[in-house]
């Protein structure tokens, strides 16, 4: 018998134990088929089932934000006051935030929850909803956006330490991010607020230098002078 004739008989042999074991395990068989299976037809509905629900949380956010812009008369509406507004349009986010949840417009929309929670003076609820959209959106200029509502729940509930404590630590570990002055003058504010006097002037002060020729300059200088520090 030749080699190649060797090989094939080998072949049959390795073929016809793999024939025999599955007729054994024709059960384990059977399950790992379909989990196969379920892996080749779920994985692609389970994207194109996001990607739609994406498109309707959308089509809600959307509508929130029409809410959010819409005029305010006493007389006419659509809305007659502020807050009649805002509860609106935060019902409609919160739509998105339940009906959508894990999209990425649903964590968009828990940004604007929170931010209507503060403008109807619900600041534990503000809190709470800053808190998660600032995990939910870490690493993007929102997610700051996001720690910042969670000082100023704190600051419009009267937490005044826990608020300092925040804003500390966001001026100390995000130096590069696009919102450092804002925060660094709210900490300016709350050493104000707190009779940290000395702490204010020199928040102001680094404020002054690190930031010449802007706003946050401009703004900082002016509390120095109206406060005589």
């Amino acid at each position: 018998m030749t080699s190649f004739e060797h090989m094939r008989v080998a072949e049959k042999s390795e073929v016809q134990k793999w024939i025999d074991w599955a007729k054994q395990h024709q059960e384990m068989v059977f399950v790992g088929g379909m989990v196969v299976l379920l892996i080749a037809i779920g994985i692609p509905y389970y994207i194109h089932s996001q990607t739609k629900a994406n498109d309707d949380a959308q089509g809600v956010f959307s509508l929130a934000q029409y809410y959010q812009h819409a005029g305010v008369d006493p007389k006419n509406g659509p809305f007659k006051s502020e807050d009649e507004k805002n509860q609106q349009a935060l019902s409609t986010y919160q739509r998105v935030v339940n009906d959508f949840a894990g999209t990425p417009t649903a964590k968009l929309a828990r940004y604007f929850v929170a931010k209507d929670q503060l403008l109807l003076r619900q600041n534990a609820l503000a809190y709470s909803s800053f808190d998660t959209a600032s995990q939910e959106l870490r690493g993007t200029p929102l997610g700051d956006e996001a720690y910042l509502g969670k000082i100023v729940a704190l600051e419009a509930d009267n937490k005044l330490s826990q608020a300092t404590a925040f804003a500390e630590s966001f001026t100390k570990n995000n130096t590069q991010s696009a919102i450092y002055p804002e925060v660094a003058l709210n900490l300016a504010a709350l050493y104000d607020q707190n009779q940290e006097k000395d702490k204010e002037k020199d928040q102001l002060n680094e404020i002054i230098k690190d930031y010449p020729d802007t706003n946050w300059s401009k703004e900082a200088s002016e509390r120095l002078a109206n406060s005589k520090l």
